[in-house]
């Protein structure tokens, strides 16, 4: 008996001891979020309110989430104050800026070990913004990667890290946002490159081109139970929402989809394929990737930069470039055999340019039908009105009768 609980009692001491090991991945910011902040003032925040400031910072539109994810010792005002000051500046209401916003960069860096940690911390000391107190595992990681791909955040390839902190290298960038991961096991010398590169990292950040946030992951969170960033997020439901929030549904889709249906495959590798066909991001890099993946904005309209000036084929293909479809209307002549003659305009709306847009046509209806309603509610009233007023008297007071 005394054999077992000794036993028992060094499992127990082995398992405390591999929990206290579990250390907190740090976080830097360029440009600086504070101008001098010291170690103890550094926040220890949760990983689901951390995934909320890296969804902030990749988001190309105004971010909102309820974040009913958030563990219950964090409050939801504690949780808005760490993702205002951590996340990315927002735009001015009213002032009108000539130069385009910072590109946005995630470096996630895993496997760090404690002198990685402690050389990162002497070197970028000045950057220091806050720590994750959880962080989970390799996977989770990868399937984090994985969700910013798919939400056209993050490019496709993967890059070195002399490229990756460069915004003008349009290779390594989806648009103005781009998330790239490193593993120290693999490549030892990412950081130091990194140190390396920090002036030119710090000239791109205080020019106002670039903000970058790095993520230095410790070698013990590698195999952490923690296999997600959000448990309540990691379902399927919430992929799937991102997805069909940026999908474009189609006739076209559907009558190709009858005609050729697929061969036969594991629905896991072609559910996810057939979802990321129809998925149409919020820009495009180059005109000609515009005109492609919308099929020539379905024949009306054309592809023009959103913040240039006129189409201008591939020739805008900085990280500020952002190619979408600009609907025009179509004239349909019915000819003289036709019953009824005429000509007909036809408005287009929609990612692609694929729905036809029936709001002028509403909007005539509906003023045409509410002025109609309100004349004859007027006069009725009116003749009502009338009706009330007392006759006048009888005229003829100073006539006498004829005797």
């Amino acid at each position: 008996m005394r054999l077992i609980a000794g036993l028992t009692a060094t499992a127990l001491l082995g398992i405390a001891a591999a929990a206290s090991q579990q250390q907190s991945a740090d976080v830097y910011l360029f440009p600086s979020s504070s101008s001098s902040q010291s170690t103890s003032d550094t926040p220890s925040i949760p990983k689901e309110v951390a995934r909320h400031i890296l969804l902030q910072r990749l988001s190309t539109q105004r971010y909102g989430s309820d974040l009913r994810d958030i563990p219950s010792s964090v409050d939801a005002a504690t949780a808005v104050a760490h993702i205002a000051r951590f996340g990315k500046s927002p735009a001015p209401l009213f002032a009108q800026s000539t130069k385009p916003d910072a590109s946005q960069l995630v470096i996630i860096v895993e496997g760090a070990s404690a002198e990685d940690s402690s050389r990162a911390k002497e070197k970028l000391a000045q950057h220091a913004a806050f720590r994750v107190s959880d962080p989970p595992s390799a996977a989770a990681n990868k399937n984090l990667v994985a969700l910013f791909r798919n939400m056209g955040a993050a490019p496709a390839k993967d890059c070195a890290m002399e490229a990756s902190i460069n915004p003008f290298e349009t290779d390594c960038w989806a648009g103005s946002t781009s998330v790239m991961k490193y593993d120290l096991r693999q490549a030892p010398t990412t950081l130091d490159v990194l140190y390396d590169n920090l002036s030119r990292l710090n000239k791109f950040a205080n020019d106002g081109d670039l903000e970058v946030l790095l993520l230095v992951l410790p070698e013990s969170s590698r195999s952490s139970k923690l296999s997600h960033w959000s448990v309540a997020a990691a379902g399927a439901s919430d992929l799937h929402r991102r997805r069909d929030a940026e999908t474009v549904i189609s006739d076209q889709d559907t009558a190709s989809s009858n005609a050729n249906p697929p061969a036969a495959k594991p629905a896991a590798a072609s559910a996810p394929a057939a979802r990321r066909t129809k998925a149409i991001p919020q820009c495009f890099a180059s005109a000609s990737s515009c005109m492609t993946q919308t099929d020539s904005c379905s024949g009306h309209g054309e592809c023009v930069n959103k913040y240039g000036s006129g189409s201008g084929g591939n020739s805008s293909t900085s990280a500020a470039s952002c190619f979408v479809c600009v609907c025009k209307a179509s004239a349909v002549d019915h000819g003289d055999g036709a019953h009824p003659k005429g000509r007909k305009t036809i408005q287009w709306g929609g990612n692609k340019c694929q729905k036809r847009d029936l709001s002028v046509p509403f909007w005539l209806i509906t003023g045409f039908t509410v002025a109609i309603v309100g004349a004859v509610t007027f006069a009725i009233g009116m003749l009502f009105s009338v009706g009330q007023e007392p006759l006048p008297g009888v005229i003829g007071a100073g006539v006498s009768r004829s005797k």
